[in-house]
């Protein structure tokens, strides 16, 4: 089963920026694939649980911040930033 990967506008804005200011530009675009393609096919397995129903996944450079909505198969991106060197 696969579930719908939905990124949040204030998300997508910054992933944007984050692409923007990049030196390797296919670096965020690969980072930000791998990040959707492990959320569409194993959310409840990725990253590490927080409060409540909110998870957050390590891929470098980028983290990820997302809360899976079981009962519609959906998973929410909320927040996305560098990985602090």
């Amino acid at each position: 089963m696969t579930y719908r990967v939905v990124w949040e506008h204030a998300a997508l804005t910054k992933l944007d920026g984050i692409w923007t200011a990049a030196l390797d530009k296919e670096g965020i675009e690969n980072t930000a694939t791998r990040i959707n393609t492990e959320l569409t096919f194993n959310p409840l397995e990725s990253g590490e649980s927080r409060d409540a129903d909110f998870r957050v996944l390590f891929k470098f450079p980028l983290i990820v911040w997302f809360q899976v909505v079981e009962r519609f198969r959906e998973v929410r991106v909320l927040h996305v930033r560098l990985i602090n060197k």
